[in-house]
């Protein structure tokens, strides 16, 4: 069936097989988040603080999450509320409120983490050593075209941003600042 497509009508099927893919990882994470008492936004913003591991301004997380500041200022209001974020200002511009996870955040980030873990593990199951690797090499490939594409980026500069770019789920508050200086 596909050998009959054309190579446009192969490139859209592919990128509807993407969106429906995030569109169904997205519907079972959130319902997932449910359990935990947490909407999607709010365990973004959650994650971002406890892999940050330090206060940071609420600017960047509203630049890290894509969230306007009166979003994130409910979404934090409502993390304070369930004690998984403490708030602060800065002690050199009491202008600026300062966010970080609180332990108890932290934790049910990681808990959070592990059991999303063992539903992705039961997703690839069907798929052999060689085909992980096939289909790792193939959206690595993929990755590097699109960045190439949206910066212009060539050699050890593009590896360099792929690498930052992967790096962004360590701690995409710092990513973000990166990108920024």
């Amino acid at each position: 069936m596909l050998a009959l497509l054309t190579r446009e009508e192969r490139v859209t099927h592919l990128k509807d097989i993407f969106v429906s893919l995030m569109w169904i990882a997205a519907r079972h994470f959130s319902q997932r988040l449910q359990t935990f008492g947490l909407t999607h936004p709010q365990f973004m913003v959650l994650a971002s603080l406890a892999a940050h591991q330090q206060a940071c301004a609420m600017r960047d997380l509203t630049e890290v999450t894509f969230q306007d500041p009166p979003t994130m200022t409910g979404i934090i209001d409502r993390l304070v509320k369930m004690e998984l974020v403490e708030r602060t200002r800065s002690k050199t511009d009491r202008r600026v409120v300062l966010v970080r996870a609180a332990t108890s955040g932290t934790e049910l980030v990681r808990r959070i983490k592990e059991e999303s873990m063992q539903v992705d593990l039961q997703g690839y199951a069907a798929f052999t050593d060689d085909e992980l690797t096939v289909l790792e090499q193939s959206l690595n490939h993929l990755l590097r075209i699109h960045v190439e594409l949206y910066t212009s980026l060539t050699g050890a500069e593009l590896d360099a941003e792929i690498k930052k770019l992967q790096d962004f789920r360590n701690d995409p508050i710092h990513y973000m600042k990166l990108k920024s200086e």
